[in-house]
């Protein structure tokens, strides 16, 4: 990371990266590691392995987000007989899918049913073009924030946004933290 050694990944492959930024920002995880080498503190180094070491094929990862897409938490809103929570989703909410929508030019169906209602296939398809123009890179990155916020547009929001982590994780568990404000917190259920 400092040209004084090389690194290898777990399955001993050299672990190259495309840009200088990436470099840098893992040589900073790397550097913040004292006594112990502690990869669960190295997010970045841990995504650089897993492209390095188990290069999924991109359709495979764009696929598997999409699925996010069909399921989106942000589309299935509270109905209105849940006033408090129906307005708080609206307020964190809407301002997501308007940017998502207007930013890639989509139409995202929301709904305050519990059953499954389909994003159009139009939506589906830009949205799939799109993530497979990312530089094969950025796809486990994209795929990670979508599969720990269990949002494709809470992420795309934060990766091509700027909505904040913060403000990412907030959007991503309002619905728990307000079934956790109204209910009390149940030991291992949220």
């Amino acid at each position: 990371l400092d040209n004084k050694f090389n690194v290898r990944t777990p399955l001993r492959n050299l672990l190259v990266l495309p840009t200088e930024t990436l470099a840098n920002a893992v040589a900073v995880e790397w550097d913040s590691q004292k006594k112990n080498i502690i990869f669960a503190v190295m997010p970045l180094t841990f995504l650089c392995f897993k492209a390095t070491d188990k290069p999924i094929e991109s359709r495979d990862l764009v696929e598997h987000m999409l699925e996010f897409l069909r399921t989106d938490t942000v589309c299935y809103r509270a109905g209105p007989e849940e006033e408090q929570l129906h307005s708080m989703e609206n307020n964190r909410w809407n301002p997501l899918t308007n940017w998502f929508s207007e930013h890639y030019h989509v139409h995202l169906a929301l709904t305050t049913d519990i059953t499954l209602t389909p994003q159009p296939e139009q939506t589906i398809s830009t949205i799939r073009t799109h993530l497979l123009n990312q530089h094969p890179w950025a796809l486990p990155a994209f795929h990670h924030s979508t599969s720990s916020l269990k949002s494709l547009v809470i992420a795309m929001a934060m990766l091509d946004g700027g909505l904040s982590a913060e403000e990412a994780i907030a959007c991503s568990c309002l619905e728990s933290d307000y079934q956790i404000d109204k209910w009390g917190e149940v030991e291992w259920q949220h």
